[in-house]
């Protein structure tokens, strides 16, 4: 079955108007003793049930999500008690806000809709209102356009924010944007989410409403048209962003316009640069990005990788998409022709660019790391920019590999250089005579320890033998050792292994005493490891011995 027609932004625009007019509570909880603190002319408002909805009243017994909604006033902010920690299971529809509010979820409460309603809901005509959610998952909400979050006229920041297992009758699985102010999405995860028509993950259909997604991850994501991301008219940044494994009949991971449908006069503006777009599938056409229409949309790509992907991963059957340069990219050649663009084969991009897996690698979202010494390593350019999505250095320099221009990789990952491994090491040794003469055997023993904080790589234990003494043996408790033959002087090298933090190991070596009395010999040992060493004064230790007159079985007269 082919993707359904999408229609024209402002058809869409009135039933959003609607939804969020009818969604709007009137009611305010009577006074009580609130769970508030007051800093100047705003409060913050502590919840601290799971319920909803509440009795309507925000006290100190019961204080629900619902409850400091209604009875916060605009510039207001709403935390969640310490000790709060999962699921919000709406049974009384969804939460509608109309002032300017911050809801800090900590990373640990969710708000589930059970299927049964949109999640969230932001916007009014009379307020405008500027919102932030920050740490809270908003998950299966049910509904005609923005399942899991719908927002109107209004300024809202998403920042750490999941948005997943939201389904749209319409556009917009996870979120729908008509008439806003401002989006910008930041350090999100938007996954898993279902449109029947436009928009798997996000949906844009304003024009005039800027939407930037910044570090975020868009994956998982099933529509009609494009399964990750869709963009009817607006403009769009999308910057150190992955965008993987969604899906959709035209457009898997990006659309921008209405290919193969009606031009969108005012069109959109979409400029994607570092991030990476793989793993998407479509199955009429356009796997990655497509850019489509005859309108005023206008499409560029910087320093991204767009690759990898199940079907064509570029597709542009008008004017207006254009490579800034440093992209890489598979089947793209006919558009990437910028400097510094790569060509890359198929069969490459998981063996030469990208690891397969999208998956934890650090920072608040998921992302595909680069294989090593790859295709993108050091074939970018980031002007201006000093982290990856995950908020690692960028750009950082490969000296093995050849740069171009500022050495910053390409996508939305930045290969870092080798982690410093940070242990103490510290040699010790001792010896069984403080006095010796001439024949007398010497045995040295030496300890070496990791003070830590981490495990020691390849620990190493030199022992440079003293002058006027020969080798007779080495014996240690771990490790292996190379030691010059019997009777001969050198160098003696024990080779230990790794060392845990706090570890230790010992070691014995006997010379044969050669020289005669009234001097002294010294023996010296030093400790290596593949480890940033703090304290370098500890790596070695000499050990000085007499030699009294005489040799070994004779006295002198």
């Amino acid at each position: 079955m082919s993707p359904p027609t999408m229609p024209y932004a402002y058809l869409r625009l009135p039933l959003l108007l609607a939804v969020l007019a009818g969604c709007q509570d009137p009611t305010s909880p009577p006074a009580g003793m609130q769970p508030r603190s007051v800093s100047g002319a705003l409060s913050t408002w502590t919840v601290n049930s799971l319920a909803d909805p509440g009795n309507g009243v925000c006290d100190g017994s019961e204080c629900t999500l619902r409850e400091a909604i209604a009875v916060a006033a605009s510039g207001d902010k709403i935390v969640f008690a310490g000790s709060l920690q999962g699921d919000i299971p709406l049974t009384a529809g969804e939460l509608s806000i109309d002032k300017s509010l911050t809801i800090d979820g900590a990373g640990r409460i969710a708000v589930d809709a059970q299927r049964n309603s949109r999640v969230v809901s932001i916007g009014s005509a009379q307020s405008q209102p500027s919102v932030t959610l920050a740490g809270l998952t908003l998950k299966n909400g049910h509904a005609d356009r923005g399942a899991g979050l719908a927002v109107g006229i209004s300024s809202l920041t998403l920042d750490g924010v999941t948005l997943s297992q939201n389904e749209a009758t319409l556009d917009g699985g996870g979120l729908y944007v008509g008439l806003a102010l401002s989006v910008n999405v930041l350090n999100s995860t938007i996954a898993n989410n279902i449109a029947a028509g436009d928009g798997g993950g996000i949906d844009l259909s304003s024009a005039g409403s800027p939407l930037t997604l910044i570090n975020s991850t868009v994956s998982g994501n099933r529509a009609g048209y494009g399964g990750g991301l869709f963009i009817s008219s607006g403009e769009v940044t999308v910057g150190g962003t992955t965008i993987s494994g969604n899906s959709a009949g035209i457009g898997g991971g990006v659309v921008n316009g209405n290919p193969g449908g009606t031009p969108i006069p005012a069109g959109g503006i979409l400029r994607i640069r570092s991030s990476t777009i793989t793993a998407n599938a479509a199955a009429a056409g356009g796997a990655g990005v497509v850019h489509g229409g005859s309108g005023g949309n206008r499409t560029t790509l910087a320093n991204t990788i767009v690759a990898g992907n199940q079907g064509p991963d570029c597709s542009a059957p008008s004017g207006g998409f254009s490579s800034l340069g440093h992209n890489l990219g598979v089947g793209c050649s006919v558009h990437f022709t910028a400097a510094g663009d790569v060509i890359v084969q198929g069969a490459q991009v998981f063996t030469e660019v990208l690891e397969t897996e999208l998956g934890d690698n650090g920072g608040p979202t998921h992302t595909h790391a680069l294989i090593a010494r790859g295709r993108a390593a050091d074939a970018g350019y980031c002007p201006g920019e000093t982290a990856d999505q995950r908020g690692f250095a960028r750009p950082v320099d490969d000296q093995a590999m050849p740069n171009a221009l500022d050495s910053c990789d390409i996508g939305a990952y930045e290969l870092q250089g080798p982690v410093a491994i940070v242990a103490d090491l510290m040699i010790s040794q001792a010896v069984n005579k403080t006095s010796v003469k001439q024949g007398e055997l010497l045995t040295y023993s030496i300890r070496v320890q990791n003070l830590g904080p981490e495990t020691a790589p390849n620990v190493v234990v030199t022992d440079i033998l003293p002058t006027g003494a020969t080798f007779v043996e080495a014996l240690h408790n771990r490790g292996t050792h190379t030691a010059p033959p019997r009777g001969e002087t050198g160098t003696v090298t024990w080779s230990v292994g790794d060392m845990l933090d706090q570890a230790n190991a010992v070691a014995q070596i006997t010379v044969t005493v050669l020289v005669k009395g009234k001097t002294s010999i010294t023996n010296t040992a030093s400790v290596t490891g593949d480890v940033s060493d703090p304290n370098a004064a500890n790596n070695s230790a000499s050990l000085r011995v007499s030699v009294a007159s005489g040799s070994a079985g004779k006295s002198k007269k």
